[in-house]
């Protein structure tokens, strides 16, 4: 079963508990708009200073203070004028305009360069502080600083456990992070 402050999700309003969640996917989608008007999609109601505070908290500031239009910029179809990590960093600050209680990264820099990766795991680092965040990967770099991690086999639970617990164990993961020559 699956709780939520100590509540069985089925006797929450679904709603209301949406409400609550920011969600960040492999493929970030974003609307041929500007990067305010994608910002703005998650959160109609943010002022200013929200837009800028979630964009410094996903490391997308930089980048985005170094456009000639700012938050005014209009990124194409699909984000097409950003790099996939630039477009990343966007949607993770998107999520972050929510003040989600919880935060998914569903396989959120699968795909990314090493650079733009690191940036989205200072941010992670950031925001763990004050946010319950749930990350889906397979790239293991991206949940090294877990709390703790479930390792998931054909749809059940194999391993549980911190990252030393499980490297220093044989199994399932010990064996990925060889793989993937992690420390």
């Amino acid at each position: 079963s699956i709780h939520v402050d100590g509540v069985s999700i089925e006797e929450l309003d679904l709603n209301t508990f949406r409400e609550r969640v920011g969600y960040v996917s492999q493929e970030s989608f974003l609307f041929h708009s500007s990067i305010r008007d994608n910002l703005l999609w998650a959160a109609p109601e943010a002022t200013e200073e929200d837009l800028l505070q979630a964009c410094k908290s996903a490391n997308a500031y930089g980048f985005i203070d170094q456009l000639a239009e700012g938050l005014d910029t209009v990124v194409g179809d699909r984000g097409v004028r950003l790099s996939g990590g630039q477009r990343q960093r966007l949607a993770l600050a998107r999520a972050l305009l929510r003040k989600p209680d919880l935060l998914i990264l569903d396989e959120a820099t699968s795909s990314l360069d090493t650079e733009s990766e690191r940036l989205i795991q200072l941010s992670i680092e950031k925001i763990a502080q004050s946010t319950t965040i749930l990350i889906i990967a397979h790239r293991l770099s991206t949940i090294m600083g877990a709390d703790y991690i479930y390792v998931l086999q054909e749809g059940c639970i194999s391993e549980e456990g911190t990252y030393a617990q499980l490297n220093s164990a044989t199994g399932v993961l010990q064996r990925m992070i060889a793989l993937q020559q992690l420390k």
